[in-house]
């Protein structure tokens, strides 16, 4: 038995800064929990979670703990759609220096779609952009 891994775009291996900001939404953030643990130390991190009620929220308890071990910044947006936009003008108030960052996006097509869509608006180089698109 062999065991490799993890490989692609979703590793801390492709990253071009030591700024990452990780945005998910519903099961995306799976994905997004394990990134955040095997960052290496020095690495600044900002965490954007979305769902539609508290209840949706995914291993919230969990995330928020090693963003605080890094002394980084965890930001849940928690509504519907309508009324909790994940866009430029959310992303440049949550993380005003998003152009220096490298962004890993996991979530539903749409979702991480838009979210890439406001990140390229504000600055970041696609290079730095990093897509999981992560649903049932």
């Amino acid at each position: 038995m062999l065991i490799e891994g993890p490989y692609g775009a979703f590793t801390h291996h492709v990253r071009r800064s030591d700024r990452v900001v990780l945005i998910g939404a519903g099961v995306g953030v799976t994905p997004l929990r394990a990134l955040l643990e095997d960052l290496p130390d020095g690495v600044e991190v900002s965490v954007i979670v979305r769902a539609s009620a508290e209840t949706e929220l995914v291993h919230h308890d969990e995330i928020s703990a090693l963003v605080n071990e890094r002394r980084g910044s965890y930001h849940a947006l928690i509504g519907s759609r309508s009324k909790i936009q994940l866009d430029r003008k959310t992303l440049r108030k949550l993380v005003p220096d998003i152009a220096d960052c490298d962004i890993y996006i996991c979530g539903p097509g749409a979702f991480s779609s838009a979210v890439s869509t406001a990140a390229e608006q504000l600055g970041v180089s696609p290079d730095r952009i990093h897509l999981e698109v992560f649903s049932f």
